[in-house]
């Protein structure tokens, strides 16, 4: 059983102008403010849509072909988010993650898909996720295990804010995602590797 995703992906504009707000960020936080923090791979940043744990080959087949369906239908084609911001997950004091985040989508109620989550292989899924979708899109990790720095909750929160003025100024109209993806999750001790199984631009 292979564990995999799928996800809506950026804009090539969109990644190269995320990129560019966070490497600085980056730089500070792990070298000023001494963050054990590390950059997602940019060809990595994406908004998950659902996850599965494990399904096989036979069942990724029906998932997807469920995702063409949407796609030929136009149902994503002017997808957008309307990013708020960065923030810390899944929570000021006790983060695992940094995130460009936006506030549930309500759309997501009327795609295809979530009519299907009770029935299989999408009830393999992490349901929840989709019952009340909350777009973002991981950027940062926080390193944990050896050598990595320990931080206590206040120290996090203390160092938020003092991160506040490095923050970058983002335009979320610039922030688009233009296909959706099937990804492959293979988690390592360096970093998850998301190898692409499938992809569709999302205009029909």
């Amino acid at each position: 059983m292979t564990r995999c995703f799928l996800g809506f992906e950026l804009t090539e504009d969109s990644r190269a102008d995320l990129r560019a707000c966070m490497e600085p960020l980056h730089r500070y936080l792990s070298r000023e403010a001494e963050w054990p923090v590390r950059l997602v791979p940019p060809d990595n940043w994406h908004a998950t849509l659902l996850f599965f744990p494990g399904l096989d080959a036979d069942e990724r087949a029906v998932v997807w072909q469920a995702v063409e369906d949407c796609v030929k239908r136009g149902v994503w084609r002017d997808l957008g988010f309307a990013w708020s911001g960065l923030a810390l997950w899944p929570s000021l004091r006790r983060p695992g993650l940094l995130c460009l985040e936006a506030p549930p989508c309500t759309a997501a109620e009327d795609w295809p898909l979530t009519a299907r989550l009770a029935d299989p292989p999408f009830s393999k899924g992490m349901v929840h996720h989709l019952q009340r979708y909350v777009p973002h899109i991981t950027l940062l990790r926080m390193r944990q295990g050896r050598g990595a720095r320990r931080m206590r909750p206040a120290d996090w929160a203390r160092g938020w804010a003092d991160a506040q003025p490095h923050l970058p100024v983002l335009d979320p109209a610039r922030v688009r995602v233009d296909r959706v993806s099937l990804f492959l999750s293979t988690v390592t001790p360096a970093q998850p590797i998301y190898p692409r199984e499938r992809t569709l631009s999302l205009a029909p």
